[in-house]
C-alpha cells in the first residue's frame, strides 16, 4: 500500500514541471492538446467516472497489467513503474521498450518524474493509488482500475478493465481482436484438455526457499476463472483471501483428490517443490507418487490482461497434453 501523498509543495513544484512549456497552458490539462474535433471519452474506474477529451497517446503506467495490456494495444507507454523488473515477471507478449521511463516503483511513483513526461492519461490500481490520487490527477486525468468485484469475478473485471482502457487509447478495435483471440485459445484448449482429466490445482511457494509452505489458487482467483474457461475444474476448495489466494501448510495438500493435475511455478535455480523430495507428506500424495505434478515455465504472469491469460492457457496444454 503506499505512503501519504507528498506535500502539497511539491505537487506546486510537479505542476510547476508539467505545465512549463505544453500545452496544458492553454487547455488545462497535462499532456497533448486534443486532436480539433475529437469526441470526449468517459471512462468508468474504481472511483467512479473519468472524462477524457480525446484518445490519450503519451500514458504512464503505473502496474505491470495496464503496462502488458497497453501493449498488446500497440501502445508504448511513455513512462513505466518498476520498469527494470517488468520484462523478468511478465513473460508474455511485447518486451517493454528501452524509450519508456521507469517512473519509480509501483507502490512510491515519482510525481516529478511522472509530470516531466508530460502525459496525458496516468493508468494504474485503484488500491495502491487511493492515497495519493489527487497528486496524481494534478498531473493528469487518472483512470484506477479494481482488481476485484466479488459480483462479476476477476476473470470478467480483467475483460472489462481492458476494454475500457482500449476505448481509453483509441484502439476499441484492438481490444476487441485480443479478447476474441483469448476466447478462441480458451476454446482450443478447452478442447485439446477435455482428454487429460479435468481437476487441477496451481500453486507457488510462499515461504522462501525450501519451506513446506505453498500459495494455492483458489477459485475466485484469476488464474483459476482462466483455467475454468477452458473446462477444467479447481480441485482447491479451502478458504482464501480476498484476491482468491490460499496460503497452506503442505499437509494441507492432503485435502486434494488423488487425480488432481498439480500445475506449479518455482524458480528454476532453487525450485522448492524439488527440495520436498524428503517431506514425507509431500512425497505421500497420491499426485505426487503418480508424477502429477507439472511445472509451467516460464512464469507466467498470474495477474495480467489476455496476453499472459493466453500464455497460461497454451503452457498448460503443452504441459499436460502429450
Amino acid at each position: 500500500m503506499r505512503k501519504p501523498a507528498i506535500l502539497l509543495s511539491t505537487v506546486v513544484a510537479v505542476l510547476a514541471l508539467a505545465s512549463c512549456g505544453s500545452p496544458a497552458a492553454t487547455t488545462g490539462q497535462s499532456g497533448a492538446a486534443p486532436a480539433p474535433g475529437a469526441a470526449k471519452i468517459t471512462i468508468q474506474d474504481g472511483f467512479g467516472p473519468v472524462e477524457l477529451a480525446g484518445p490519450a497517446t503519451r500514458v504512464v503506467s503505473l502496474e505491470w497489467t495496464y503496462t502488458e495490456e497497453l501493449l498488446a494495444l500497440g501502445v508504448a507507454p511513455v513512462g513505466a513503474a518498476d520498469k527494470a523488473l517488468y520484462n523478468d515477471w511478465v513473460t508474455a507478449g511485447p518486451r517493454i521498450a528501452e524509450s519508456t521511463v521507469d517512473v519509480g516503483t509501483r507502490q512510491e511513483p515519482n510525481l516529478e518524474t511522472i509530470a516531466s513526461l508530460k502525459p496525458d492519461l496516468i493508468v494504474g490500481n485503484a488500491d495502491r493509488l487511493a492515497n495519493n490520487i489527487e497528486s496524481l490527477k494534478a498531473i493528469a486525468p487518472v483512470v484506477a482500475f479494481r482488481w476485484n468485484d466479488p459480483a462479476k469475478g476477476q476473470l470478467a473485471v480483467m475483460k472489462e478493465s481492458f476494454t475500457s482502457l482500449g476505448t481509453a487509447v483509441g484502439k476499441d478495435a484492438e481490444a476487441a481482436k485480443a479478447l476474441a483471440g483469448l476466447d478462441a485459445t480458451a476454446a482450443s484448449a478447452k478442447e485439446k484438455l477435455s482428454a487429460v482429466g479435468g481437476t487441477f490445482a496451481l500453486a507457488y511457494p510462499a515461504g522462501g526457499a525450501g519451506a513446506a509452505t505453498v500459495t494455492i489458487f483458489a477459485k475466485t482467483s484469476l488464474a483459476s476463472q482462466i483455467l475454468e474457461q477452458a473446462g477444467m475444474s479447481n480441485a482447491w476448495t479451502g478458504n482464501a483471501d480476498s484476491d482468491g489466494l490460499s496460503t497452506v501448510g503442505v499437509e494441507a495438500l492432503t485435502r486434494l483428490p488423488a487425480d488432481v493435475n498439480f500445475l506449479y511455478v518455482s524458480p528454476s535455480s532453487d525450485d522448492t517443490f524439488l527440495k520436498l523430495a524428503d517431506n514425507k507428506v509431500w512425497t505421500g500424495l497420491p499426485f505426487v507418487k503418480a508424477a502429477h505434478t507439472y511445472k509451467l515455465d516460464p512464469t507466467p504472469w498470474f495477474y495480467g490482461g489476455p496476453t499472459s491469460a493466453e500464455q497460461l492457457l497454451t503452457q498448460t496444454v503443452a504441459t499436460l497434453v502429450k
